[in-house]
């Protein structure tokens, strides 16, 4: 049976931790992602279709922010160019902002932001599944039950989950539940928040006649920083893909960081800014959106202390990325992306080491403690890697490996309960028997507490793969 992966999230960093996932696991595997709106994206999101005129508009990132100097953003971005999904942009068309750095080069989708997202994920062969939204997570046995709000509940041998961290908004870590919570090192959930901007986006549909309106406002730019209550940046969609300029046109709105209140109330107040700036009547709206960012952009500098990425659970392979742990940018989502599937591709069977790097390893020998201990954690293993060179232990070889050699010291007991999954979500239901949840056969029972229910010994080990710990 092929190595199964689970990606959650379909944004830029999701769609590069697939695309590397099939880089280092090969065409055997098989990957999954579970992206819980109708379309990838995330802040690459973009509406069309249903607007007049089939015109579409960028709701979040108007551009790919790469830094020339990054080698893995740099060879992501050539493919999805070569695949005609992006074009580099010329930077005076642009206004200047934190986000972009001076040295940084910026790409247009050409069939929208999302289409550099989809790019990814086609050229990772990944199973797409949109409108799954996962709902909990647990570790069963030497794998992870992933189960959606839809219903679906799949097993895999790894999960890399590329969401946003903890903070205000709806669709972040704080909304998968499961055993994963409690397996995590405690002391980690501080590492998950970043501040975040909070920000209105609203796109406007106009109907043809006001080209030269727009043209006097933005002048020879795609976009322009407004000074205004409601609104900080407006994009000028059409002129950016190219439209005819006698035809219908779409302007992007954003509001300041910090945006407060509630969008009922901010998209009234950000089309009149918008109109009296650019100096179009209201009546010239054919169409409107409006999305509320509760976590945009990471704000700069706030992750400069970070990881790339975070290990949550060593076994069975968790792994946690995103732009919160590095910046805003695309460089910052592949970077992520590349080190998430570092720590956790080296863990999964078909895993097969860049040549020249396992050769110039094998090749340049050290006795010194400190090279080995590099040796041992360079592929971002976390000591996972024998530090012979000989390479990561295959999982099946690994689990055979631990339950050949049991052991009956009750602190080896516990350290194996944990590893599965089960640690800290049993408790023994007291004396007498009670009712198992599950088969609703009266027998000795535990609780878990991921979800408060009792199940007896025979349900917990068909669900966690192992038996609950008496005593516990």
């Amino acid at each position: 049976m092929s190595t199964r992966v689970l990606v959650v999230g379909a944004g830029c960093t999701g769609a590069a931790a697939a695309l590397r996932l099939r880089q280092c696991l090969g065409e055997a595997a098989s990957i999954h992602v579970w992206e819980k709106a109708r379309g990838a994206g995330g802040r690459y999101t973009t509406s069309r279709d249903a607007y007049p005129d089939g015109l579409k508009a960028d709701m979040g990132a108007q551009y790919a922010s790469v830094d020339p100097d990054d080698d893995d953003s740099v060879a992501v971005m050539r493919d999805v160019v070569d695949a005609g999904a992006a074009e580099l942009v010329n930077p005076e068309s642009l206004c200047t902002s934190e986000e972009r750095p001076p040295s940084f080069q910026h790409y247009r989708g050409m069939a929208g932001q999302n289409g550099i997202v989809k790019a990814m994920l086609n050229a990772a062969k990944a199973d797409v599944a949109y409108e799954r939204r996962v709902n909990k997570l647990d570790a069963q046995g030497p794998l992870w039950r992933a189960t959606a709000y839809d219903g679906t509940a799949e097993k895999f041998d790894a999960v890399i989950m590329c969401v946003p961290g903890i903070g205000p908004g709806g669709d972040n870590l704080n909304k998968i539940h499961g055993n994963w919570e409690r397996l995590m090192n405690q002391c980690y959930w501080s590492t998950l928040e970043a501040p975040h901007d909070c920000r209105y986006s609203v796109a406007l549909w106009l109907e043809k006649g006001h080209h030269e309106a727009l043209s006097k406002y933005f002048g020879s730019a795609a976009e322009k920083r407004a000074k205004s209550d409601f609104v900080e940046l407006i994009y000028w969609q059409s002129r950016k893909d190219g439209e005819a300029a006698e035809g219908p046109q779409v302007i992007v709105v954003h509001t300041p960081q910090g945006a407060k209140g509630n969008k009922q109330q901010a998209e009234p107040r950000m089309v009149a800014d918008a109109c009296r700036l650019v100096g179009i009547p209201k009546s010239a709206i054919t169409s409107k959106k409006i999305i509320t960012w509760f976590q945009s952009q990471v704000q700069p500098g706030s992750n400069e202390a970070k990881a790339s990425s975070l290990v949550a659970v060593q076994q069975p392979p968790l792994v946690l990325a995103g732009d919160y742990f590095t910046a805003s940018t695309f460089t910052g989502c592949v970077t992520s992306a590349f080190a998430a599937v570092a720590e956790a591709a080296p863990l999964l069977e078909g895993f097969q080491p860049r040549k020249a790097k396992v050769e110039a390893e094998q090749a340049a020998p050290s006795s010194a403690p400190e090279d080995k201990q590099k040796q041992s954690t360079r592929w971002g293993t976390r000591g996972q890697q024998k530090e012979s060179g000989e390479g990561v232990q295959p999982r099946k070889a690994k689990v055979e490996a631990e339950q050949a050699a049991p052991s009956s010291a009750p602190e080896d007991k516990q350290k194996q309960s944990i590893r599965w999954g089960t640690g800290g979500h049993q408790k023994e239901s007291g004396e007498g028997n009670t009712r198992c949840n599950q088969c609703k056969k009266s027998a000795k029972c535990f609780k878990d507490t991921s979800d408060g229910k009792m199940y007896c010994a025979s349900c917990w080990k068909d669900y966690y793969g192992t038996s609950p710990m008496a005593g516990a």
